[in-house]
C-alpha cells in the first residue's frame, strides 16, 4: 500500500507530468503528498532572472512574506555573499517557491488532503533522498529528465543516482 509519496519537481516538462501521476496516486490512495524542490545551481543567474521575470514571479522583493529567507542567506553565503549573489539567491529561492506553491495547489484542488513541501539547497539526488528518508516515503515520484543542463549527461542524471539509491520505490514518468 502506498501512504506517503515524495514528488521531487523542478517545473520542467517531465516534472510536470510526474505532478500529474503523483498527485493521481495519493487521491488514489488517500496518500501523503510531500513535494521537494531542490534550488538550482546549474543555470546562469541571467536565465533564472529571465524566467521569474517572465512568469512575473517576484516583484521587489521576492521574498517579502516568505519563510524562505533562511535559505535565501545561506544561498548567498554560497554564491559568495555579495549583494548581486543576493539577488540571485533571492531569483533561485522565488522560483523555487513559485514551483512548490504551483503544485500544492493543483494537489490541494485535486483532492489531496496531506500536502507537505520542502525547498532546500544542495545536490539534487541527495536531497531528494535526504526528504524521502526522513520522511519514510513508500515512493518517490519524478520526471525521468529535469531542468539539469548538458553536464547531466557526463555525470549522470538526478533520475538514474536516485532510482539506484532510493530505499524506496522510484516511478519515473516521461
Amino acid at each position: 500500500m502506498i501512504s506517503n509519496i515524495v514528488l521531487a519537481t523542478d517545473g520542467s516538462g517531465h516534472a510536470n507530468h510526474a505532478q500529474k501521476t503523483a498527485i493521481d496516486l495519493a487521491v488514489k490512495y488517500d496518500a501523503k503528498l510531500t513535494l521537494v524542490h531542490i534550488l538550482t545551481h546549474d543555470h546562469s543567474p541571467a536565465e533564472m532572472e529571465r524566467m521569474v521575470d517572465v512568469e512575473h514571479m517576484a516583484g521587489p522583493d521576492p521574498l517579502e512574506g516568505s519563510n524562505l529567507s533562511d535559505i535565501s542567506m545561506t544561498m548567498g553565503r554560497m554564491l559568495g555573499g555579495s549583494n548581486l549573489a543576493d539577488k540571485e539567491a533571492r531569483v533561485i529561492v522565488a522560483l523555487g517557491e513559485q514551483i512548490i506553491k504551483t503544485v500544492s495547489r493543483a494537489a490541494k484542488e485535486a483532492g489531496v488532503k496531506d500536502v507537505a513541501s520542502e525547498i532546500r539547497p544542495g545536490d539534487y539526488a541527495n536531497g531528494i533522498l535526504d526528504v524521502a528518508k526522513r520522511v519514510d516515503a513508500d515512493l518517490i515520484v519524478m520526471g525521468r529528465r529535469g531542468l539539469s543542463t548538458l553536464k547531466g549527461f557526463v555525470t549522470g542524471s538526478v533520475s538514474h543516482k536516485v532510482s539506484q539509491r532510493a530505499n524506496c520505490s522510484v516511478l519515473t514518468v516521461k
